[in-house]
């Protein structure tokens, strides 16, 4: 197993013959020595730990994003119910499409708003000036008081997960996608990698069907 303090939290992987699971309750359907098979070279560049932590953070980027676009809408003034809504809108199409928005040059910017410590820190300052919203009408920023509902509703949505928790289930109950989402992720990020480094020079259509099969390979064993 192995961990990292970020901020207090103590952010942890664990490598099982079927996958890896991450304490953010991730779990990616396949492992070191597939990740080697499938990209052959990578995690002598890239080690295992930052490549699963850098895909946690892309899984958890709706979240941050959806939530610090609020706070630009409403502090722009855009009324807080038609921000709250398109902070919705832009979750589902951010959520359904992160590993086709995934790229490394914005990973740094993913990692920041997705940490613990900046988002409770960012979050609460913003939340504090529509509580104050007063005080910062001096400085030509009028916000309506009911920001500060909405922005705490979307807070629990987002950060503490409620909103991606909500999406599983209806998909669990409608039937699952080929391959999850985190397992999407990290197959975009091993081809980005793999590409930057020279390692991967195509093919993706082929290393992605490659993909689904090991983690059905994997979601088979587990249910034996």
């Amino acid at each position: 197993m192995a961990s990292q303090r970020t901020d207090g939290f103590k952010w942890q992987m664990m490598e099982l013959p079927d996958g890896i699971t991450t304490s953010n309750g991730n779990w990616y359907h396949i492992n070191s020595e597939q990740i080697e098979d499938y990209a052959p070279g990578l995690l002598k560049r890239i080690p295992l730990e930052r490549l699963i932590k850098e895909a946690d953070a892309w899984v958890k980027s709706s979240d941050g994003l959806s939530l610090f676009l609020y706070f630009l809408l409403v502090y722009v003034t855009v009324s807080p119910l038609i921000a709250c809504l398109i902070s919705l809108a832009f979750f589902m199409l951010w959520y359904f499409n992160t590993s086709a928005f995934l790229n490394l040059v914005s990973s740094p910017i993913v990692k920041l708003l997705t940490t613990d410590g900046f988002v409770y820190v960012a979050s609460s300052i913003l939340l504090m000036g529509f509580a104050f919203n007063t005080s910062i009408a001096s400085w030509g920023i009028n916000v309506e008081f009911d920001a500060l509902w909405y922005g705490l509703g979307l807070f629990f949505l987002f950060k503490v997960g409620l909103m991606r928790l909500l999406i599983r289930f209806i998909q669990s109950k409608a039937g699952k996608a080929a391959i999850e989402m985190p397992d999407r992720i990290l197959n975009m990020l091993i081809i980005r990698y793999g590409m930057r480094h020279g390692i991967l020079t195509g093919k993706v259509n082929e290393m992605q069907d490659k993909l689904i099969e090991i983690a059905n390979y994997h979601k088979t064993r587990k249910k034996k």
